[in-house]
């Protein structure tokens, strides 16, 4: 139980510094702009990702769904995790003068990483059978959806192209 707690607590606090950051990113604050700060992100974004599985794997309250359940959980996880990564990498393929990412997975959907993390965060808890965890998805969908907005805010500021391409494509 106190594994747990603490992995909660980490997980907790991970989002809620990557959260100041995308705010402080919006703003324009130098702060957000420096390579600490980005050197920063990435250790906590690690802290993040290693305390949430922790919790998936030290969850005090388990419930065993049925098989097809656990699958299906499973399925979710791999596919939010690829769809994450996927999509990464074409972003970061993208960045060469092009403003915002609009071919490929990016052409129907506008945050394809962020939706992949949603769908992972839900996955991957059913399929350990992790309750806990799975309820405390809704605290860390909120935040994604949180990070979504501030970033689509943002692009909306930077390309007059944005409101457009958002009546074209999904969340």
């Amino acid at each position: 139980m106190v594994h747990f707690l603490v992995s909660a607590a980490v997980c907790f606090v991970c989002f809620a510094a990557r959260s100041v950051f995308n705010t402080l990113e919006y703003r324009k604050s130098p702060i957000s702009s420096s390579r600490a700060a980005y050197g920063v992100v990435f250790v906590v974004m690690f802290l993040l990702w290693g305390s949430w599985f922790h919790m998936c794997f030290s969850d005090p309250v388990r419930l065993v769904f049925p098989s097809w359940m656990r699958w299906l959980g499973l399925v979710l996880f791999i596919v939010g995790v690829g769809l994450f990564l996927f999509s990464s990498l074409r972003l970061h393929g993208s960045r060469k003068g092009e403003g915002f990412a609009r071919t490929g997975v990016y052409s129907k959907i506008r945050n394809p990483m962020y939706l992949g993390f949603v769908i992972w965060v839900v996955g991957f808890p059913v399929y350990k059978g992790s309750v806990v965890t799975l309820v405390s998805s809704v605290v860390w969908i909120a935040h994604f959806i949180y990070w979504k907005v501030l970033e689509e805010r943002r692009l909306e500021r930077e390309s007059e192209d944005y409101q457009e391409y958002k009546k074209k494509t999904w969340f």
